[in-house]
């Protein structure tokens, strides 16, 4: 069964991404958090311009196009 929002990313601006990591990486912005489906963490925009999720260090690239579109 499929919902709706099935897939897509919400972003929270300025959103309290310290709770998913402790320090940005090296060169990266951190932009807030970011939540697909249950799973959420910090979202960071890399020195090549890729968005993706972090989680204590762990680095997930992300659907650029439903970034794009959330923000």
């Amino acid at each position: 069964m499929a919902g709706v929002n099935r897939g897509r990313y919400t972003i929270i601006i300025n959103g309290p991404w310290r709770l998913y990591t402790s320090t940005p990486l090296n060169g990266w912005t951190m932009i807030g958090t970011v939540q697909r489906d249950l799973e959420i963490g910090a979202l960071g925009l890399s020195p090549v311009g890729i968005y993706a999720q972090i989680n204590s260090g762990v680095i997930k690239s992300l659907d650029q196009r439903k970034v794009i579109a959330s923000l």
